[in-house]
């Protein structure tokens, strides 16, 4: 280990070797962000969740179709439809790479805050992508309500309370890391890894202005710390489970992930979010707009946040306005084109990296292409970028 990006290490990862999951609003999440970034992934699972943009800007249908299933559940047409109009117009990666993934559903027949029509919903979403075998549904499992499956940890199944964590007899995790990933190794009977804590403003400027903590967290299997290679596998919590309120670490450490990770070489990472109050008071993961318009695609602010941790644990400059698997091409030379021609920008190096002319590494903003370093990854650092080439940018003096 010969060095950390914001509190994570940097180690052997798999480039396209990852994946996501969440429960409740860290399922419309998990699904936002395998659409919006499906081809550094290999699948995803959702436990309590509905079809991507289900909410589509709005808290009414986030609460009624998306949740209550009120009037009428969401329709799987619509989110096939606003998939292919953001793939067309760049701001989330192209469909087509979602064919071969694999993806795991969970829902509860007790679960009255995400019904089981929603959860229907999106079965057909994925179907619709995902070509025959690779879509798992348990369907209205019952003694199940809106809550984290695990064996043996947690309240009682059949309850939703805190900490959204039930003693199912039932290895959510598990079940889910299985179906991503195919044939195992058994789990960890004792954890022999670590964990460490994620400076999410590294990775997000002022994160707490976008409902997001300031500390995040990560399990770090020690057969990656050692070298091996290794994939990574993001949890997103559900609202109220954020780790600075009464559930604490319990998601975190007790999901049912890390015994898993441990002996298959997956690094997970936790990242938190905190209430906001009057627009997010329950600390949920944005999968309608409080945050940002832009809340599904590749340049909503959390979805660019967690994209950034994926990167930053290879040491790895991956656009995260882009979704590019890696930076641009760093054996050009920089000084090589012509840097008098071609449009020219100036902005912050946070809006150079959202608009995709820029991307972030170690805290730095990088000009895409050349792998100019504009200094500080800042909303205070104002850089001049010209474009010499179809994405390749040079720093320069605009008009």
């Amino acid at each position: 280990m010969s060095a950390e990006v914001g509190g994570l290490p940097v180690l052997n990862m798999e480039p396209t070797g990852g994946s996501v999951s969440g429960l409740s609003s860290g399922a419309f999440m998990a699904v936002q962000f395998h659409v919006a970034y499906s081809s550094i992934l290999r699948g995803a699972a959702a436990f309590a969740g509905g079809p991507y943009d289900c909410a589509e800007g709005s808290l009414s249908t986030a609460l009624g179709a998306c949740m209550s299933g009120s009037p009428s559940p969401p329709d799987p047409a619509r989110a096939i439809a606003a998939t292919e109009r953001f793939a067309r117009a760049g701001a989330i990666d192209d469909p087509a790479h979602l064919a071969a993934q694999r993806v795991f559903l969970f829902g509860g027949a007790n679960d009255t805050t995400v019904v089981p029509s929603v959860m229907d919903a999106l079965e057909s979403y994925y179907r619709h992508w995902i070509t025959s075998g690779g879509v798992r549904y348990e369907n209205r499992r019952p003694g199940t309500a809106h809550t984290m499956p695990t064996t043996d940890y947690g309240g009682n199944c059949s309850t939703t309370a805190d900490p959204w964590i039930g003693k199912c007899n039932y290895d959510g995790a598990g079940t889910a890391l299985t179906q991503i990933y195919g044939t195992l190794a058994p789990r960890a009977a004792t954890v022999s890894g670590r964990f460490v804590s994620i400076a999410q403003g590294t990775f997000l400027p002022n994160p707490t202005s976008h409902s997001i903590a300031n500390t995040g967290y990560a399990y770090i299997p020690k057969s990656c710390d050692d070298g091996t290679r290794c994939r990574v596998h993001v949890a997103f919590h559900g609202c109220k489970q954020y780790a600075t309120g009464t559930v604490g670490d319990q998601f975190y450490k007790h999901a049912g992930y890390n015994e898993w990770a441990d002996t298959n070489r997956i690094v997970v990472l936790y990242p938190q979010t905190i209430p906001t109050s009057g627009t997010n008071p329950n600390g949920c993961w944005d999968w309608w707009g409080y945050d940002s318009p832009d809340y599904a695609k590749r340049a909503g602010p959390q979805m660019a946040m967690v994209r950034r941790m994926i990167d930053a644990l290879s040491g790895g400059a991956g656009d995260a306005g882009a979704g590019d698997a890696a930076a641009g091409d760093s054996g050009r030379d920089a000084g090589s084109p012509d840097s008098g021609s071609g449009a020219c920008s100036v902005a912050n190096n946070y809006e150079h990296v959202i608009a995709g002319r820029a991307y972030v590494a170690w805290g730095f903003a990088f000009a895409k292409g050349s792998n100019q370093n504009m200094g500080l990854f800042s909303v205070g650092v104002v850089t001049s970028l010209r474009q010499v080439s179809p994405g390749y940018y040079v720093i320069g003096t605009c008009p």
